[in-house]
């Protein structure tokens, strides 16, 4: 079987939705490449799956604030576990003043923004509020922290300006990103970005940076394949490794949330 058949080749085929794909692009190409490899070789520390799942059938009415939070406590025990209930909760705690009014109609809306021939990040808001006879589309990120440079927040913004606000029933709204990182206290408080807030990236930034997330793209091949090549070899042959872009992207491998 050639190397080319792991499945770790499958997980760089398959883009990322457009919050983790902005945190593996840098203006830098070995920068990217570096993160990139990261991608394909690392799993989460974290998932928020179910904690989304909760909090979006906390703002569509399904559940109130005490079941949210009771739903959060009762998922089965894993790594996510703690996390998850401390998300919900400082949602709950932040949606309880916000008072979000979202429509069932959005519950499940999505779309894409296009990076090249049959490539697309996907793009698919956490829900769609109602708000001043205008939709809302809103992102919540569970993240721990806001690990985003100036340039991947203008182009998150970016992605979401032409995915979303292009079509005609989104072009006049606003848009909130809701992050809830936790503080030095280790209390979740919440970050909120609003569409405006970072200057968006020019035609020409948004085409150079799509062509070294392409570069980079291209070169995580060989360098996975030549990782993964010295990986199933016998220790005594694998005791130095040879390619020096490899050892520069383990220098990356750190903590991963999705």
């Amino acid at each position: 079987m050639s190397v080319y058949d792991d499945p770790l080749f499958k997980k760089l085929d398959r883009i990322p939705g457009a919050p983790n794909f902005v945190r593996y692009n840098f203006e830098e190409l070995v920068k990217t490449t570096k993160a990139y490899v990261q991608f394909a070789k690392g799993m989460p520390t974290v998932s928020y799956l179910e904690g989304m799942k909760i909090i979006k059938d906390l703002v569509l009415g399904w559940i109130d604030v005490d079941q949210a939070n009771k739903a959060a406590r009762r998922l089965k025990a894993s790594p996510s576990q703690q996390a998850v209930i401390d998300f919900v909760k400082a949602f709950c705690d932040y949606a309880a003043n916000r008072t979000y009014t979202a429509t069932p109609a959005y519950s499940d809306f999505s779309t894409s923004f296009t990076i090249g021939r049959n490539l697309y990040v996907p793009v698919k808001p956490t829900l769609v509020a109602r708000e001043d006879g205008q939709l809302k589309p809103v992102f919540v990120f569970g993240w721990k922290s806001v690990p985003l440079t100036t340039f991947q927040r203008r182009l998150l913004m970016t992605i979401l300006e032409d995915a979303i606000f292009s079509l005609t029933d989104f072009e006049d709204s606003d848009a909130e990103i809701v992050f809830l990182p936790e503080n030095d206290d280790g209390l979740r408080k919440p970050e909120i970005w609003h569409r405006g807030d970072y200057t968006l990236l020019s035609p020409s930034e948004l085409t150079n940076q799509m062509e070294v997330f392409l570069s980079a793209r291209e070169s995580a091949y060989p360098i996975i394949a030549d990782w993964l090549s010295n990986r199933n070899k016998p220790a005594s042959d694998n005791s130095t490794v040879t390619d020096q872009t490899e050892q520069a992207a383990s220098e990356l491998m750190l903590p991963f949330e999705e």
